[in-house]
């Protein structure tokens, strides 16, 4: 009762909207996006695991991979 939060649910996240309002431009953004789509709920339920912290690491490795596009 005293010291112990009840546990709350998830809220559901979607990435593609949390990461990319605009489609993805190159295939490897793509790839990337779809194995952290599979990736996010295995992860969602552990301890410690910070959904923000996750879509802001996403949203790091995609804005990378999106700027090759451009080095080309």
């Amino acid at each position: 009762m005293f010291g112990k939060k009840s546990p709350k649910p998830a809220p559901t996240l979607d990435l593609m909207q949390a990461i990319a309002p605009a489609p993805l431009k190159t295939a490897a953004a793509r790839r990337f996006m779809e194995f952290c789509q599979q990736d996010f709920p295995t992860h969602d339920k552990a301890d410690g695991f910070d959904p923000k912290v996750y879509v802001d690491a996403v949203k790091l490795v995609i804005d990378r991979l999106e700027a090759t596009r451009h080095m080309e």
